[in-house]
């Protein structure tokens, strides 16, 4: 690339925003690309001059701060090789926009960060016996609670008889979210779900395994790019086919999308922060409410949930807040 502006523009189907990333990165870090799969210690990263394979460096292998190693959806400063089949040392990690993070496993409180710098998150459940509302509001609030936005997709629509008596029973947890019932297997019903995305805009899609996230994917992509398995018949339970996190360019410019495995539970990870941003424009006039200590749900005199109310658009979102609260006092 001869200049900053080249580089930009090419960057830019990718994700690279101007108004996030300072022009100077351009000249510290002259080869910049984002991370589109892990392989243990190995990484691709697509950039201006095409895919580069990468790894870690000593220090970065000895880290004992998990949360600074890059992910898929990172954007990464490359060291320049003199071969071209030789490994790039990631020489830093661009500051993230977003991650989308759960709790670990196990009993410790700690934060683990699955993919970063998304715009939107494709929840994927299955009008099968995958169906549960419990588990589908806990995926939503995974997303919530990392500050963003929530697409329902139901997945295997051309096998269930009774869409409507589902939908109605989702409408108490969806608190102003998009839900769309769609076949994995047919184009048609994925336009509107990708009215969500354009070019640069990233989606990550969670789930439980079996649930068709991988069948959208290749079917967007027109190719089998990752592999399927079919549910077991008895129960509908997905096999774990997808063992790796993957980000895809989708052709005509249509955005991002990111696969992720299969996940058995929803294991929402709270930072305040992630929820005081999304929900900022709600909390602007929390100085007006009665109490200080005013938690924004049913106190008296609450500012936040009186200005909420008075649009639908706000008054999903403080319905959204609530839930959020709710769930995170209940840890």
């Amino acid at each position: 690339m001869t200049n900053q502006r080249d580089l930009f523009t090419s960057l830019a189907p990718l994700g690279f925003d101007a108004e996030h990333y300072d022009s100077k990165l351009l000249v510290q870090y002259p080869l910049i690309g984002r991370i589109t799969r892990q392989d243990r210690q190995r990484f691709s990263v697509m950039t201006a001059d095409g895919l580069k394979r990468a790894s870690l460096t000593q220090g970065q292998r000895f880290d004992k701060n998990r949360g600074t190693l890059p992910i898929v959806g990172d954007w990464v400063a490359l060291a320049q090789t003199t071969k071209d089949d030789e490994l790039h040392p990631i020489q830093t990690v661009l500051p993230r926009v977003s991650v989308l993070s759960r709790r670990a496993s196990g009993d410790a409180n700690l934060e683990q960060t699955l993919v970063a710098n998304l715009d939107l998150i494709f929840v994927v459940s299955g009008l099968d016996q995958n169906f549960n509302i419990n588990r589908i509001e806990r995926f939503l609030a995974m997303a919530w609670s990392c500050g963003l936005p929530a697409v329902l997709l139901l997945s295997k629509v051309d096998q269930c008889t009774d869409v409507d008596t589902k939908l109605a029973q989702l409408k108490p947890i969806l608190r102003g979210t998009p839900v769309y019932p769609v076949n994995m297997l047919d184009p048609t019903t994925l336009f509107q779900p990708l009215s969500h995305l354009s070019t640069g805009r990233c989606a990550a899609m969670i789930g439980s395994s079996g649930v068709g996230k991988s069948t959208m994917l290749n079917q967007l992509l027109g190719s089998n790019h990752m592999a399927t398995q079919p549910v077991r018949a008895f129960d509908d339970k997905g096999r774990h086919t997808t063992t790796h996190r993957e980000l895809c360019l989708l052709p005509d410019g249509k955005g991002l999308i990111i696969d992720t495995p299969g996940m058995r539970e929803a294991q929402i990870w709270f930072q305040e922060a992630r929820i005081q941003a999304r929900y900022a424009e709600l909390l602007r006039v929390e100085e007006q409410c009665r109490f200080s200590d005013c938690l924004h749900l049913d106190d008296p005199g609450c500012s936040v949930r009186a200005q909420a109310m008075r649009q639908k658009d706000t008054a999903d979102l403080w319905q959204q807040y609530r839930r959020l609260i709710e769930l995170h006092d209940a840890t």
